[in-house]
């Protein structure tokens, strides 16, 4: 196995273990032990953070995945690649940092009246945001060495153990809820200072700071990327943060958990995107440098579908499971607000069923569009959230992510129809959601068994069942039947032996 793939697997088997302990903390642990408020305070405190981290690095993750390839020398310096990391990264920490003491009247007249339990742990959000910040800086430095194995199972694991440790010294009353605070904010710190060995140990950087080495015009340049960078991914990332900023500020704590709850069960529907991308990003890349448009289009057509198809059969999963959810999680204040989950999941299907638009753009000699759009979802999520979160509450948010994600995706599809001449809808797309009513009517009208793990078994397989044979029968996916015939076929081998 070579270094790529050897990475490619373990990051992929630490990502997926990932998945699973942060599902049970955040969908099974959170709910059942914690307060609505305590959970939204916890979900306020991370989207503040995101936020704050993501200015106060000035687009330093990019610039590090950027520049050492060109900067990379065998005397470990790096032509100074620490030293402008450094710079960067502290100067930008201290800048965000004096705005957010600074503006504290301020913020604190957003929360103040329906989430006054934030106002509390206001100064947490400073160590909390630094401990992000050093340590993906970290994880970005070990992942250009290409040795990112313990990075990864440190950020996927290790990092959610502690919050499971957290969370069962909780329940069993061995610390109260500050000190759980304390030790999720702290819980980054902790990885870091362990990839901070890794790093030293690797001896793949130079600690000592070559000042000698150090270039005002070349810091400049550096810097001039990261702004660029911090425009596209700031826009990002408050657009699709806003949401939960702006639930604390006008509705509270307790709809701030519940809304988060259901995204992250509605998040599930991006894992095979998201998988998918690690293969098709390269590929992409690749084809725009031998001007493979042929190839592009057709991996933006195939992405699509097989999104879609993954997608809506995890959408309606959740909604004919509905009754079993609610066993699960029992709190009033989630099982009123469901009817979030079905406008979150229809806005992350509408993410997905354009396939890798975005990574199309930014691959393209045209990316500097990609930071336009992102742009166009920040201001759309701004305005949405304000007013339909203002007048419906929760479900408002709900709501403007489906208008938000819509009007984003619609944006790049267009831009990618007029400019490079693809586009990856056809009737394929209509006869999946054909398919999915139709399953999704029969799940839903299967009488309820008593029993919640046998009712969840019987009408999650016979959904599954008459999809998969709708999306097989219909020859919707030609990848998906050549895979499935594959292993069938592999089946009657085995068997037959």
């Amino acid at each position: 196995m070579g270094v790529v793939q050897k990475q490619a697997f373990y990051n992929s088997f630490y990502s997926y273990i990932g998945v699973a302990l942060g599902y049970i903390n955040l969908i099974v642990l959170f709910p059942l032990y914690f307060s609505s408020e305590q959970f939204g305070l916890v979900q306020l405190l991370v989207g503040v953070s995101s936020v704050y981290s993501q200015f106060g690095v000035v687009g330093l993750y990019n610039i590090i995945n950027r520049y050492f390839p060109i900067l990379k020398t065998n005397d470990k310096y790096h032509n100074g690649l620490l030293l402008y990391t450094l710079l960067i990264g502290t100067s930008g920490f201290i800048i965000v940092t004096t705005l957010y003491v600074f503006l504290r009247p301020v913020i604190i007249g957003f929360y103040i009246k329906n989430s006054y339990l934030f106002l509390q742990y206001y100064f947490e959000v400073i160590p909390l945001s630094l401990f992000t910040m050093v340590f993906f800086t970290f994880e970005i430095l070990v992942r250009v060495t290409l040795k990112s194995i313990f990075a990864t199972f440190v950020r996927e694991v290790a990092y959610r153990l502690i919050i499971t440790v957290g969370i069962l010294l909780y329940i069993f009353k061995i610390i109260d809820f500050n000190y759980f605070i304390t030790l999720f904010v702290s819980s980054y710190g902790i990885c870091s200072f362990m990839v901070l060995i890794q790093i030293v140990s690797l001896k793949e950087f130079k600690l000592i700071l070559p000042l000698k080495q150090f270039s005002p015009k070349r810091f400049f340049e550096l810097l001039k990327y990261g702004f660029y960078s911090l425009l596209s991914g700031a826009a990002m990332l408050v657009g699709q943060k806003v949401d939960v900023l702006m639930i604390g500020s006008f509705v509270g704590l307790s709809v701030v958990g519940a809304y988060s709850l259901y995204y992250y069960i509605a998040a599930v529907i991006y894992i095979p995107m998201r998988s998918m991308s690690k293969i098709t990003v390269p590929m992409i890349a690749d084809s725009w440098k031998n001007n493979n448009k042929e190839k592009i289009s057709d991996i933006y057509r195939k992405s699509s579908l097989i999104n879609l198809i993954f997608g809506c059969l995890i959408y309606i999963g959740v909604i004919i499971n509905k009754d079993n959810l609610f066993y699960l999680i029992k709190k009033p204040e989630y099982i009123e607000n469901f009817m979030m989950f079905p406008l979150i999941g229809l806005a992350i299907l509408i993410d997905v069923s354009v396939g890798i638009n975005s990574e199309i753009i930014g691959s393209s000699k045209r990316f500097r569009y990609d930071a336009l759009f992102n742009i166009v979802l920040l201001t759309v999520s701004i305005i949405s959230n304000y007013f339909l979160i203002y007048w419906f509450g929760g479900i408002g948010a709900a709501f403007a992510a489906v208008l938000s994600f819509f009007i984003f995706n619609f944006l790049k599809w267009l831009f990618i129809f007029i400019r490079f001449k693809m586009q990856p809808l056809d009737h394929k797309q209509l006869l999946v959601l054909l398919v999915a009513l139709i399953s999704f009517t029969v799940g839903y009208c299967i009488p309820k068994i008593s029993i919640i793990f046998i009712d969840l078994f019987v009408r999650s397989m016979i959904t599954t069942l008459i999809y998969g044979s709708g999306i097989i029968g219909l020859k919707i996916s030609g990848d998906i039947n050549e895979r499935f015939y594959h292993y069938i076929g592999f089946i009657i081998k085995k068997t037959g032996r």
